[in-house]
């Protein structure tokens, strides 16, 4: 009779520590980033100031359970990239994301478009997102996310 007791209490414990998760947010730390691809060089420049005449900038859009789908259009980086990647850092709602190279072998740069997914984000709940390089902070926006969420935000570039 004791252990039917013990077992009936154990299935209470679980049940009621398990289920307080259901309705729980996603936490911040879970977030990351998915399917992170590239294409490019689109141009070789040596004149570095040329890159500066193209359009820079990021679309986004929902993709649905809480993903967001990000495409990061004529990123500058070294025409001989030994890699390029995107990390993250997550700070209460502040999203950092440092999108950079590795190894550059060449003294020239090309544009090249990013993609990756982004989340796992929480429905209707504002996101700082902050874009760097490996010169710093490039863009910041905020944006509430929803099902129905996308956006272009442009690059200001410096052209002296």
């Amino acid at each position: 009779m004791k252990t039917k007791s013990a077992i009936i209490t154990m299935l209470a414990l679980f049940f009621l520590i398990g289920g307080t998760g259901c309705d729980r947010e996603t936490p911040n730390e879970n977030l990351q980033i998915k399917d992170f691809s590239y294409q490019g060089c689109k141009e070789i420049v040596t004149n570095l100031t040329k890159s500066a005449d193209k359009e820079e900038y990021i679309e986004y859009r929902a993709i649905g359970d809480g993903y967001l789908r990000i495409k990061h259009v004529n990123a500058v980086f070294n025409c001989c990239p030994g890699t390029i990647k995107s990390d993250l850092s997550v700070e209460g709602n502040t999203i950092t994301i440092v999108e950079t190279e590795t190894d550059p072998q060449c003294k020239c740069i090309c544009d090249y478009d990013l993609e990756y997914t982004l989340g796992p984000l929480s429905s209707n709940t504002e996101y700082i997102l902050i874009f760097c390089n490996n010169k710093g902070e490039y863009l910041r926006f905020t944006i509430k996310y929803k099902s129905s969420l996308e956006g272009k935000v442009i690059v200001k570039k410096f052209k002296g």
